[in-house]
């Protein structure tokens, strides 16, 4: 009776169990439907021609490489976050790139190497897109690689930095590197982890060496059919567990190697100190910042580059056992070539030290980037022994300091830094706060002299990509490159706004005649009515007579109001691509020094030219005292440069010279801006924020002759102030106006 209770429990007990069974199969089964990754069985592994269709050919017949980084992207960013890796990092990767899109993407570049999976759709978590991946790398180029890196398409990657780490390691033992991860606080615990498992966070991407893609490669498609999250990371780390046997490397340094920062902010600035230190850097969902980032990394390699040849320099020079310590470069003969040194003082104050009575003002951008770029530059030197000595530098704050800068050699710090001091080794782990002095040359590099088609060509190398992007959006046809690009154009084409002014422009006009000859310039005219019928007939047998030296063409706007931005422009459209122009004032006189330094400052493509001007103060504050006045202004000597006389304009960015198809790049003027002021600003700043170089230099063969300014009231108030304070710096020079205070 017993046996017959017995048998009869144990059937039981077998159909609930098989019917829990097959509850728990068909639910797991719609759960994996829900993620749209039933299972790999549409991907034949053993037939390539099932697993992928290839945009480009990818062919690996080197030796074996170091690593081969698959990026996955989606439809989406594929044009955008894909391809701006691929034309940034993912040219220098010490091996290879490939970017592993869904089946379906349309790709609009072809010279980026893209793997479609077959099968494969763009469902977000991308486990079976992840998943296809590894096994991808593993039946096609397992042993043409040493390491594989699975990267998300807003990642940054220091393709320099990861190839020293993964030289330091052996490929044929199992590693996973990446940042560990348990989840988040909504998460933690909840992902089916060990108690002593993780996985790596796919953001800042992981990197598998040969044997670990060796050893999990046949249990991928059971890994993706028993997934326990709908975490694309988790399961893969999971994978890697539980078939390989390794979890993520624990290590406090890789959240600091493989960084990753959930609170990044749209836009990147400052000296981004995380980059210095990081391998990768995650996220960079702007393409806009991607970029930022890779100058900034290319600086960084750029620094080290120079720092490492200056040292060798010195080596050969026998400079380092010589000279040790001593921060003088060469021997001054006279006083005046000895340097002084600035005060700092606690980071936020300089002032001159060799002097009593000194303006103190807060340290600009520029030397704090600098200051806080060389003191990471400086204790990342003093840590690079830490592990031997058993010691730990880190830096707190600068009490003081002195700081000099040495035009040919180099910049000059004597620091006063209080810092922490780490022992970490037992019996002697310590923390201590000192206080030292460093003593800091940051040295430039040589002089180095190349010839100007040389340097034209260079720089047109780099502009060349920009611009021809840049044209496809604005229509413009640049033909690069031309000759134009190679060597100076030898017709300038001058733009000049005109309204009434018959005398100035008699004065211009003699000016033109007497310095150059026909076929050397143009004259375009931009032409607004006078109000005064004889004035305007005199500016008009004015430009009659010039038309016997020179070309002159005449562009009429009648009656509309004035406005400089919208003339500029007006003269400029009807010119062609090649055409240099120089936008110019009535009121300005220049020689033939001054034609060629256009010409030759002006780069088309590369440089555009913004003359400092030498603009004269008011005559009745310099006449009596200047023989070189005469009653007649326009006979008068007008290139003599004293402080009496005038001043050189350096926040004056009215002139300006420039390629017509640089002028269109940029965007022009702009022509919102009605009357005086503020559209030579707006342009100049145009010109800093677009990859075009700025040559800007005094020019004495460039003077702004005084005439009296009259600042209408119905100005806008921006306009206003400028014009008024425009005509307070060039009404009388200071020594002139402390002369009348003493006589007072």
């Amino acid at each position: 009776m017993l046996k017959m209770k017995a048998k009869r429990n144990f059937a039981i007990l077998l159909v609930v169990g098989f019917i829990f069974g097959f509850w728990i199969r068909s639910t797991r089964w719609i759960n994996l439907q829900q993620l749209n990754i039933n299972s790999l069985s549409c991907l034949s592994f053993n037939d390539d021609n099932n697993i992928l269709i290839t945009n480009s050919t990818i062919n690996n017949d080197n030796p074996t490489q170091l690593l081969l980084i698959g990026v996955m992207t989606a439809q989406k960013y594929v044009n955008t976050r894909a391809y701006n890796i691929w034309k940034t990092w993912g040219q220098k990767v010490p091996g290879k790139i490939i970017f592993f899109v869904a089946e379906d993407t349309v790709v609009d570049y072809p010279d980026m190497p893209v793997v479609k999976l077959k099968g494969v759709d763009d469902t977000y978590p991308p486990q079976k897109k992840s998943f296809s991946m590894i096994r991808w790398m593993y039946d096609n180029h397992l042993n043409d690689f040493y390491w594989f890196m699975r990267a998300d398409d807003d990642l940054y990657v220091r393709y320099e930095e990861i190839e020293k780490l993964l030289r330091s390691l052996d490929s044929n033992k199992a590693h996973m590197l990446g940042q560990a991860g348990l989840g988040n606080s909504a998460e933690y615990g909840l992902l089916a982890l060990g108690s002593q498992d993780n996985y790596c966070m796919g953001g800042p991407g992981v990197v598998f060496s040969r044997e670990s893609i060796r050893a999990v490669a046949p249990h991928l498609q059971s890994c993706l059919m028993n997934l326990l999250t709908g975490h694309e990371d988790v399961e893969l780390g999971r994978c890697f567990k539980r078939h390989v046997g390794i979890p993520c490397t624990w290590s406090y340094e890789m959240q600091i190697l493989f960084h990753n920062n959930q609170t990044a902010t749209n836009t990147i600035s400052g000296e981004l100190k995380q980059l210095r230190s990081a391998i990768t850097l995650h996220p960079l969902k702007n393409p806009d910042n991607m970029r930022k980032v890779h100058i900034k990394a290319l600086t960084l390699q750029l620094n080290e580059l120079r720092a490492k040849r200056i040292a060798l320099k010195n080596i050969l020079n026998k400079e380092i056992t010589e000279h040790r310590n001593v921060l003088n470069r060469k021997i001054n003969n006279i006083t005046s070539d000895i340097k002084e040194w600035d005060y700092l003082a606690s980071n936020s104050i300089l002032f001159c030290a060799n002097k009593v009575m000194c303006p103190r003002h807060t340290v600009e951008h520029t030397m704090k980037s600098s200051l806080e770029s060389t003191i990471s530059q400086l204790f990342d030197e003093f840590n690079s022994n830490a592990r031997q000595r058993g010691r730990f530098l880190q830096f707190e704050n600068i009490q003081y300091g002195y700081t000099r800068l040495e035009q040919r050699f180099g910049v000059d710090y004597i620091l006063d830094m209080i810092l922490w001091f780490k022992k970490f080794r037992l019996p002697h782990r310590t923390t201590l706060s000192v206080r030292r002095h460093a003593y800091v040359q940051q040295k430039f590099g040589d002089i180095e002299a190349i010839s100007e088609k040389k340097a034209r060509i260079f720089d047109i190398k780099k502009a060349e990509n920009f611009a021809k992007n840049k044209s496809e959006q604005v229509g413009v046809d640049l033909h690069l490159p031309g000759t134009s690009f190679l060597y100076p154009s030898k017709i300038i084409h001058i733009v000049l706004p005109l309204s009434g002014r018959a005398s100035t422009l008699n004065r211009f006009a003699k000016n033109l005649i007497n310095i150059v000859e026909r076929g050397d310039l143009v004259l375009n005219i931009v032409r607004y009515n006078s109000k005064n019928l004889t004035e305007d007939n005199l500016i008009t047998n004015i430009l009659n007579d010039l038309r016997k030296t020179i070309d002159v063409n005449e562009i009429q706007m009648g009656d509309k109001d004035f406005s400089r931005g919208v003339a500029l422009t007006m003269g400029a459209n009807k010119l062609s691509d090649d055409s240099l122009i120089f936008f110019s004032d009535v009121d300005m006189i220049f020689d033939e020094n001054t034609l060629h330094r256009i010409r030759m400052n002006t780069i088309r493509g590369v440089q555009v030219y913004f003359p400092i001007v030498f603009s004269q103060f008011s005559p009745q504050t310099w006449a009596k005292s200047d023989i070189s006045y005469n009653v007649n202004i326009d006979k008068t000597n007008h290139y003599v440069y004293d402080n009496y006389r005038g001043y050189f304009r350096h926040f004056g960015f009215g002139l300006v010279s420039i390629y017509k198809s640089d002028f269109d790049l940029i965007g022009g003027y702009n022509l919102t801006i009605k009357g005086w002021g503020i559209e030579d600003v707006d342009f100049f700043s145009k010109v800093i924020n677009s990859t075009l170089r700025v040559m800007r230099a005094p020019d004495p063969g460039l003077v702004h002759i005084y005439h009296d300014v009259n600042c209408s009231g119905d100005m806008p108030k921006q306009q206003y102030h400028m014009c008024l304070g425009s005509k307070a710096a060039s009404l009388a020079s200071l020594d002139y106006l402390i002369e009348k205070i003493d006589n007072i």
